[in-house]
Formats: C-alpha cells, sequence, structure tokens
C-alpha cells in the first residue's frame, strides 16, 4: 500500500437535504451498476457516478441531521459541480449556518469537540465510530476494559445543552459549574434559529450527564448563567 495525499487533487461538497438524492440523480450520470440508485444508499455507504465523464464518489451521510451526501470529486472540477449543483435548485451556505446545523443534530467535530485523547464512548460516538465484531484496531483494549469491566461508564460524557432566551450567547470554552464544583466545559455553542436560544455541546461529569441537570456556565469572571441538559440532538430529523 502507498499512502497519499491526494488533498490537493480532490474536492469534497456536501450536499443535503429532503431532495439531495433526487437531485444528485440529476447531476450525476448512472455507472454501469446502479442497486437501487442513490436514495437507498446505506448510511456511511458509498456510490460511483461520474461528472463530465470523470469519476466520483458519493458517500450517504447524515452528519448534519438530515440525509445527504459528502460527494468527492477531481478537484478540477469543482467549480463546474458547484454550478450544477446551484442549477439543480441546490443552495449553499456559509460554514457557520453549516456550524448550527451541525449542533443543532447533536455531531461532534473531530478538533472541537474530541480529540486524539477523546474515548469514543465519551463523545457519545460508539454506534458509529466502534466495531465489535472486527480485528484489533488502536485502542481496542481501552474499549473493551470500559464496556465490559466498567459497564459503559466513563468519568465524562458529551452532552446537548440549552440556555435561556435572551440570555447572550454561549461561547466555546466556558466552564460549566454546579454548587461551586467545576464539572466540564462548552466545546460548541451557537445561537438556534429554530429553538430561539443558545444551544451548545460540551462535556460534563457523568453525574450530571443526565437530562433535566442545571448547571452554572461561566465566562471568566462574569456572573454565572444556567443552562439546561437536553435530550439529543436537539431537533429531530424529518424526512430525509
Amino acid at each position: 500500500v502507498e499512502v497519499q495525499d491526494i488533498g490537493v487533487a480532490v474536492a469534497q461538497w456536501g450536499l443535503y437535504g429532503p431532495a439531495a438524492a433526487e437531485m444528485a440523480a440529476s447531476v450525476f450520470d448512472s455507472g454501469a451498476e446502479d442497486p437501487g440508485g442513490l436514495s437507498s444508499a446505506p448510511l456511511n455507504g458509498n456510490v460511483e457516478r461520474t461528472f463530465l465523464d470523470r469519476p466520483a464518489i458519493l458517500i450517504r451521510s447524515d452528519d448534519f441531521g438530515v440525509g445527504g451526501f459528502e460527494i468527492l470529486i477531481d478537484a478540477s472540477q469543482s467549480d463546474s459541480l458547484q454550478q450544477a449543483l446551484l442549477d439543480a435548485g441546490a443552495r449553499r451556505i456559509d460554514a457557520a449556518t453549516a456550524d448550527v446545523a451541525r449542533v443543532e443534530a447533536g455531531r461532534p467535530v473531530f478538533g472541537r469537540d474530541m480529540d486524539a485523547t477523546t474515548i469514543p464512548l465519551e463523545a457519545g460516538i460508539e454506534d458509529r465510530a466502534i466495531s465489535l465484531t472486527k480485528g484489533g484496531y488502536v485502542g481496542q483494549e481501552i474499549i473493551i476494559r470500559v464496556l465490559h469491566r466498567g459497564q459503559g461508564r466513563v468519568a465524562k460524557r458529551l452532552v446537548g445543552m440549552v440556555g435561556a432566551a435572551g440570555d447572550g450567547p454561549l461561547l466555546a470554552g466556558m466552564r460549566l459549574e454546579s454548587g461551586g464544583r467545576e464539572i466540564g466545559a462548552l466545546t460548541s455553542a451557537v445561537d438556534s434559529p429554530w429553538l430561539k436560544r443558545p444551544i451548545a455541546l460540551g462535556y460534563v461529569h457523568r453525574d450530571f450527564s443526565e437530562p433535566g441537570h442545571v448547571l452554572e456556565v461561566r465566562h471568566g469572571d462574569d456572573p454565572a448563567r444556567s443552562v439546561t441538559v437536553v435530550t439529543m440532538p436537539f431537533i429531530q430529523p424529518k424526512g430525509e
């Protein structure tokens, strides 16, 4: 196996929404084999198509709380693909808007809500990040020990929290307290247009991770504000 950095040669686009499969089908040409079409592709499964006679890979995803695809294509065709999707009815959104959708969906992102020291069980991603049937992998012993000896208990867990409407924005890095005891910190925070209030992801001590816990959040020496732990996702997905 030869490992190569193909970041310069390959462009990546995300296409999400109720009409994502239909829109992608109108832009990409079907290959010789098309088992069931794009709409029946399993989550995280990939489908090979062509765009302007060049290969493209479409990966089924729900990273933003709604069905869609991550698209990998030759970088030289990136602008042409963007225009084709816009012509088909797609609308481009900025990174900030995408981040709001991600947090509303309760999906942690590497580099902000997770890093190389995070145990998948802490981030709540075990269903999509851990295989209990495949062969050995880096970190497997820790996972098995937590699952079988610790009954899945970890010291901290990623939870979703909502602030009060009109209370001002929440910020990543704010520390979380309960009864004067520091129990965690926020990792991602946005203002949710759907809920009309600030929401956040963050890690808290496992004793405070159940929905309904009211915690204090602080920034520097500012007065404490209250946030409530809630069930994620913040917004239940509808449709594809």
